[in-house]
Parts: structure tokens; sequence; C-alpha cells
């Protein structure tokens, strides 16, 4: 009898967690990875899918992407799946007063699995309500989170406009309460600069949109700024979201180059940035590909160094007995110009090529197959009785 209902032959796998970078066989059994091995022959599996000339990896983790909390909001299959993406963290969506409702609506009712971290603010994204230093309550953010520990994963800190730290500070000290992390996207002030900010994280902690022009990384002298590489030695981390307005490869391509790279690659994909940057994982990766960072550490960013960050290291990884969140990328090698964000007027680089996703597979099951890898020939359709009035 076959071994595995489910055979993936002839890919590249790459998987950060097991220092996987090699051309390899992957079985599947029942929900689980259960082999990866040089040449598994086909006859111990139920069903082959040949990877030739593709990467096979974890379910990729998008650990910035919104399917709650404002208008831009997507329902997670049609932002995830697509594009390789089987674990999400809603980043700030929800807060304590409306993480139920969320948690009935999207996270209960989607195939793809959904981490949140929690927004400071009790009424969570909700336009002017962010600016609500009343309902920035680190008692009962920590509460919630220690209450349903199984979803949320730490504590988001955004669009705070007032000129103190009450928002940093209460984002802090309600990650601190809940053993978690905090995640802040802030703009800089004259009361409130960047340095400031980082110097009132904790290790582990982190700041998104890290590459942003309003976030400016690079100084006029073209160098990375002393401060952020201070941060990294305390064990601050850095994460892309991407989005609309938040991604300049102005800032992004110095950085690399002077060996500055993200912790994290995600998306914050929302319905304008999917249309306008395209930002998603798979073209955020062939960003970061284009820039120069090489595949194996573009997938460890995607995968096994997020799910360390969330302290879920059962996912983002091909261990065997791990979750079957499974992968297939193609890099499609053709002229692709890749956009950054908004504020820099949506600029180009020119690339070789671009990842597409081929195939997600998502606790053993196939959930996206682009160029039907996983199915039958048409040819091979069961006949039926064609004179059916």
């Amino acid at each position: 009898m076959p071994s595995y209902d489910l055979l993936i032959k002839n890919g590249h796998v790459i998987d950060a967690a097991n220092g996987i970078d090699a051309v390899m066989d992957l079985g599947i059994a029942g929900r689980v990875v259960a082999g990866v091995a040089k040449d598994i022959p086909e006859s111990n599996g139920r069903r082959i899918i040949d990877a030739s000339g593709m990467y096979v990896t974890p379910g990729l983790i998008d650990m910035h992407a919104h399917c709650t909390g404002f208008a831009g909001a997507m329902f997670p299959e049609e932002m995830c799946f697509p594009y390789g993406v089987t674990t999400m963290v809603d980043c700030g969506g929800s807060g304590w007063r409306t993480f139920d409702q969320f948690n009935k609506d999207v996270v209960n009712k989607s195939q793809v699995r959904v981490f949140a971290l929690l927004n400071i603010v009790g009424q969570g994204m909700q336009g002017d309500v962010e600016q609500d230093i009343n309902d920035m309550d680190p008692e009962l953010t920590a509460e919630k989170i220690r209450q349903r520990s199984d979803v949320l994963v730490g504590v988001k800190v955004a669009h705070f406009s007032g000129t103190g730290w009450e928002s940093i500070d209460r984002g802090v000290e309600a990650a601190r309460l809940s053993g978690t992390f905090v995640l802040v996207d802030q703009n800089a002030k004259p009361t409130r600069t960047f340095a400031d900010m980082l110097d009132r994280l904790r290790p582990g902690d982190g700041t998104t949109h890290c590459f942003g022009y309003g976030k400016p990384m690079i100084g006029n002298d073209g160098k990375v700024k002393e401060y952020y590489i201070e941060a990294r030695k305390r064990g601050i981390k850095f994460d892309v979201g991407h989005g609309n307005n938040s991604f300049s490869f102005s800032m992004a391509q110095p950085a690399l180059d002077q060996g500055f790279p993200p912790d994290t690659i995600s998306t914050d994909m929302h319905r304008m940035s999917l249309h306008t940057s395209r930002a998603t994982m798979t073209e955020v990766m062939s960003k970061f590909l284009a820039m120069g960072m090489p595949m194996a550490e573009v997938v460890a960013r995607s995968t096994w160094e997020a799910a360390k960050w969330i302290n879920h290291t059962e996912i983002g990884t091909l261990t065997p007995g791990a979750s079957a969140d499974v992968t297939i990328l193609e890099y499609q090698d053709r002229p692709a110009g890749l956009s950054d964000s908004g504020p820099t007027g949506y600029r180009i680089m020119q690339a070789g090529g671009r990842l597409v996703n081929q195939l997600t597979i998502k606790d053993g099951v196939v959930r996206f197959d682009y160029d039907g890898l996983s199915k039958d020939d048409w040819s091979e359709t069961p006949s039926t009785d064609l004179d059916l009035p």
C-alpha cells in the first residue's frame, strides 16, 4: 500500500527550520508531512505531483495582513490561498471589545489559519477611535490575549497621531502582561522621535513598514541610521508590511546592500494594496529576490522566522509530523516590473522574473492549484449518459 496520500516529486525543497535547500521529494499522509527525502519511489504515493523546476516550501506565513477592522479588509481565503499563504496574522483590526465578533465572523469561518495581533485600542482599527487614549487599556487587552491565546499572539499599536507616548507605552505594557510582543506602526513627530520609540521597545518587540518612505531608515548620507542598527542589536525586530503606502525600493535596496534585511516579509494586504502595488506574498517575495536576497533567505523570512516570532513553531516547517501546509512556487523567467508604493509614486524595479504560486496545500488538502498540478487530465473525464433529456 502507498505510504503517502500525496507525493510531491523533484521539487527544490527549502525548509529553514531543518536547513534543507536541495532537490528532494515530500510525502503527505492525511493532514501531516510524513517524509522528506531524495528519490522516494512513485509507488509510495497515491497521487503524484511533479514539481520539477519549482520550489517546495512550508506554507507561507503573512505576518501583517488585514481581514477585519476597516473597509479595505479582505476575507482570508481570497487574500491568502492564491498567493501560497496558509497562515496569516490579522494586524490589529480588532481590540478587546471587538475580537469576539471578529473571531465568530472570520476566524471560525476561514480555512486559512488565522492568528491576530490585538489592537491596544479596545474598538480596534476603526478610524477616529484609534486616537482615544481612554480606550487604550493594557490590562483588558492582556486579559483578552490570555483568554484567547489560541488565536491572539501579540499587541498592535498603530496610527496614533498624538504628541505623547500613551499608545506605545500602553501597548508595551499589554504585551508584558500577556507574555507576548508588540508590533508598532507609528510615524515620528518632533515630540516623539523614531529613535526614542525604538528605545521604548523590548527585545522581541518590533516595528512594521520598516522600509516605508515616510519612516526613512536611510539617512541623507545614504546609510542605515545608527539607531536602527543599535535597536536590532538589542533584539528589536523589523517587519516589511509592504501595503499601499509603506514600502520604497529607495529604503530597502540600500538597507539590504548594507546588511540590514527585514526579519519577516509580509504584505499589509488589503483591497487597495492588492491592486496598486501588488502587495501579495509572492510579489513582495519577488521584490526581495530582485534586490539580491537569496531565495532561501526570502523563504525563511516568509515562513520560519515568522513562525518563531509569533511563537507557533509547529508551522512554517516541513518537519515530519508537522501540519501539511505546503506551497509550490514557480519562478517565471521573463521581464517583470515590480512596484513599490504610493508615497514614491509607485516606482518600478525591473527584474528578470517573478514568483508565481502554483499550489497551496493546507492541512493536507489542496486549496489552490493554478495550473492543475494535482488534477487529472480532461481526457479521462468519466463517461455519462449523453442522451439525457
